[in-house]
């Protein structure tokens, strides 16, 4: 009798043992597939990380509002052949960016979204650690900008609706609030900075000796020049006037022949052919290299013709440029301020290696991958129906 119950207990707890093991296994199996649905969730999130600019942590939709809503709010790329109806990789674009060549106007979005959310993120993290207080005007423009915008939207559509057909992307209220308050501190902060020498000094460097430090190592950076500027076609009809230029004995003399040459509304004007502090590195409005060299050169003096051929869109040209200032540093104010000119570039050299020393960015390749399959493109059928 004692052996038949003990016979009973084993099988008992061999069935138990059993059944615990396969109750233990599909709970694991359950487990392994919530798991596997919430990696699965948070790859799919719209709060995956896309970028990170230092500890900070830029999720897919703050990405996604600055490179569309951002993006498109800073200049008007309609005008320029953007299609908001078609896939921003697949229209190409030959530019320069950045020093970058970029083939689509998808990859220069990603240039000009980088870019921002830099700007915003260290200048908003900055002030906020440093214990910079706002100004009131800011806080309430970021209201109003929002309370415009909803009233603008009206009620024929929905907000994600609206935000798509505009700007490229159905961007959520709190997102874009988010992203309101981050531009405008961002701004604001960056105003009071660049306008003062002293707050420069309290929020990024401490030391009142840096600008002219900083231009003594970056002169070609920083230096300016002014100069008028013709480009005609250097054809026999036009000898005469090219040969005149070239030998002009003065500013006014070179502003009249441009004016009589040009005769339209474009050289009519007291100042039309004149540039005035053009920055060394930005003297891109002049095509052949060899005027800009010259007029670089601090051998150049005020009075200087420099002359040179060039092809412009197939035709022979003469590019002629007198110059007025030679180089030197820009010593006008910069709005209303204690900041001058040459002051104010030898900040943005500051900022650009504050950026590097204290924010390293990064994008995240897994973040961005998914910004890229979750992008709808609106069709322009369906807007039209929407204006109907």
């Amino acid at each position: 009798m004692a052996k038949q119950n003990s016979k009973k207990v084993r099988e008992q707890r061999e069935k138990s043992n059993a059944k615990a093991a396969y109750i233990g296994t599909t709970v694991a199996l359950i487990l392994i597939g919530v798991i596997g649905i919430v990696i699965w969730l948070v790859g799919r999130s719209p709060n995956v990380t896309v970028m990170k600019v230092g500890d900070i942590e830029i999720k897919k939709d703050l990405y996604t509002c600055t490179y569309y809503f951002g993006t498109m709010t800073s200049q008007n790329w309609k005008e320029q052949g953007f299609d908001i109806y078609t896939d921003p990789y697949e229209q190409p674009l030959d530019h320069i960016a950045n020093g970058k060549e970029v083939k689509s106007w998808g990859a220069y979005f990603e240039i000009l979204t980088k870019d921002s959310l830099e700007f915003m993120v260290v200048m908003t993290d900055t002030a906020q650690k440093k214990g910079y207080t706002y100004t009131e005007e800011v806080l309430s423009h970021i209201n109003s900008e929002f309370a415009s915008i909803e009233q603008e939207k009206g009620q024929a559509m929905s907000w994600e609706e609206y935000m798509l057909r505009n700007y490229g992307a159905s961007i959520s209220q709190k997102t874009l609030k988010q992203y309101l308050d981050m531009y405008y501190k961002a701004a604001d902060f960056f105003k009071a900075i660049t306008t003062s020498k002293a707050l420069f000094n309290r929020y990024i460097t401490g030391d009142n000796t840096v600008f002219e430090t900083t231009y003594e190592k970056n002169p070609d950076a920083i230096d300016v020049v002014s100069f008028r500027y013709i480009l005609l076609p250097n054809t026999a009809q036009n000898a005469a006037t090219i040969q005149a230029l070239e030998n002009a004995a003065s500013e006014e003399e070179f502003k009249d022949l441009c004016n009589r040459y040009k005769n339209d509304e474009s050289y009519t004007k007291e100042d039309s052919s004149l540039f005035t502090d053009i920055s060394l590195k930005k003297i891109s409005i002049l095509k052949n290299s060899l005027i800009p060299a010259k007029l670089a050169d601090r051998t150049a003096k005020e009075g200087d013709v420099l002359a040179a051929p060039i092809e412009e869109n197939g035709t022979e040209c003469m590019e002629i440029a007198y110059l007025v200032k030679p180089r030197a540093k820009d010593t006008s104010a910069y709005e209303e301020s204690d900041v001058q000119k040459w002051e104010f570039e030898a900040m943005s050299l500051l900022l650009e290696e504050y950026y590097d020393s204290e924010y390293q960015s990064e994008i995240v390749e897994k973040g961005f991958a998914a910004f890229k399959e979750d992008m709808i493109i609106p069709t322009s059928t369906a807007s039209s129906q929407v204006a109907q």
